[in-house]
């Protein structure tokens, strides 16, 4: 091994190493001062060790998840019945109430979701739709960089935004090649590919795992909030927050020309891809009217799965390069949450939260989304919506509202997409970071911008949209 691996094998093993030692000082002080039972400290750990090796990722993320479970089915469920382990003052719930958990229908949802953003790709139906969607914006800088906006967002609701983000690079490639270097216009576009994947993934449930994750803590909650209203609190949120962007991008970077040369090339869908098409297009209407049919989202997603496969449209091969790592995480924060809730960790964290008496609602969560954001900006944003979707559901649940967990938990996964200062902080920034256009400076100055605006905007226009739309009551 070279140096430099040598340097990050050692302080991987070094967090492992820390991690572990502070999930297991955790549970020696939570049960040696009694401050909670013994299941409450064993999941105090579990929470320690988790938060910590998401954080440095000592571990993959879906192997800490997978962790996490393997854990809980041992420390809680005790299936052994060894001494020491299980609940201290009731029975253990079971082996069967932790994997119920894991085992969310959201995970069929994102799983659906995943097949239909495969075969899109495979039957090159993104990248034509794409291109056609892009042209009607024409030659005009100001209406071009609207379009790239709102056609990557567009597909990041639907699709994963690091794929969105990959696909609209391509696409944009040409319309750079047309530009002189020095044009500020070229960082504009660039922007608007970064920002527009991770905003446009706030639309619907499978536009990103936090939203997916915050949808499955709220069914344990007992609270179904469809795939509609999703949208219908989330696509308005979203797409003021891209129009702020698109102002901002404009604002900094006016091209130097009034007008520019683009070239969009968007190749013929063939005879599979009009079958993807037709897919998506009754799969989405499917769930877009559940209400009036019945049928779970998650009973939905199964509808792409059978046809997609059936019709031999998507293989054995196409299956294998889904990212299951990404379900395997999100089954692992599912978890985590069902498990703090049967031990009441849960409670016991929101009661040391300095909240204070009779604290408001917006004030709570103000803090968790402004906590939602710190963290996902050094570490995944689904394993920080994993960490405090928990706490902030057990701390809504005192207002006695289905309102107000709606909102706490919806405000956590939306702020989720708000952290984007820094190239580590989404995929999307990554990819086109990598394309050298712009600089970390101007980044972080942009993304912290635009992510403070939805922030504002998330917490004064959540509870209004959700009103309008009676989400959650």
């Amino acid at each position: 091994m070279v140096p430099g691996e040598l340097i990050r094998a050692a302080a991987r093993y070094a967090a492992l190493a820390g991690s572990i030692a502070a999930s297991v000082a955790a549970a020696h002080f939570a049960l040696a001062s009694g401050a909670m039972p013994r299941e409450a400290a064993f999941m105090a750990a579990i929470f320690v060790l988790a938060a910590l090796l998401w954080m440095t990722e000592a571990l993959p993320l879906f192997a800490t998840s997978l962790l996490v479970i393997g854990l809980q089915l041992i420390l809680l469920a005790n299936p052994g019945g060894w001494s020491g382990l299980g609940f201290e003052s009731a029975p253990s719930p079971g082996y069967r109430a932790i994997l119920q958990g894991a085992a969310d229908p959201v995970l069929l949802l994102f799983f659906g979701g995943f097949l239909l953003a495969r075969a899109a790709v495979k039957e090159g139906v993104d990248r034509s739709l794409s291109a056609l969607l892009l042209k009607p914006f024409g030659e005009r800088p100001r209406a071009a960089l609207a379009g790239v906006m709102a056609v990557t967002a567009l597909f990041s609701m639907f699709m994963s935004n690091t794929a969105t983000a990959a696909m609209m690079v391509a696409l944009v490639a040409p319309m750079l090649a047309t530009m002189p270097k020095d044009e500020p216009f070229r960082r504009a576009l660039m922007f608007a590919v970064a920002f527009g994947a991770t905003v446009g993934g706030m639309g619907t449930p499978i536009g990103s795992p936090p939203n997916a994750v915050a949808v499955g803590h709220l069914q344990q909650a007992g609270l179904h909030v469809s795939f509609l209203e999703w949208m219908l609190v989330a696509v308005p949120l979203a797409a003021a927050v891209l129009a702020f962007a698109w102002w901002l991008l404009w604002r900094y970077f006016p091209p130097r020309a009034p007008a520019l040369r683009f070239t969009y090339a968007a190749a013929p869908v063939g005879r599979r891809g009009w079958f993807v098409v037709a897919v998506f297009a009754v799969t989405v209407l499917l769930w877009l009217s559940d209400r009036w049919h019945g049928l779970p989202a998650s009973v939905v997603a199964l509808l792409p799965a059978i046809a997609l496969t059936t019709s031999r449209t998507l293989n054995r091969d196409d299956l294998n390069s889904l990212q299951w790592n990404v379900l395997i995480l999100i089954a692992g924060g599912l978890a985590l949450g069902e498990g703090m809730s049967l031990t009441g960790l849960d409670r016991v964290i929101v009661g040391w939260l300095p909240l204070g008496e009779g604290a408001a609602l917006w004030a709570i969560a103000a803090a968790l989304v402004v906590g939602t954001v710190l963290l996902s900006t050094f570490m995944s944003n689904t394993a920080a919506a994993n960490l405090l979707l928990p706490i902030g559901i057990s701390a809504a649940a005192s207002f006695h509202d289905a309102g107000a967990i709606a909102f706490i938990a919806m405000s956590i996964a939306l702020a989720a997409a708000m952290a984007m200062a820094l190239p580590i902080s989404t995929p999307p920034n990554a990819i086109v970071y990598a394309r050298n256009e712009f600089s970390v400076r101007e980044l972080a100055k942009l993304g912290s911008m635009i992510g403070a605006a939805g922030l504002c905007l998330i917490l004064l226009a959540m509870g209004p949209l959700q009103w309008l739309w009676g989400v959650g009551r």
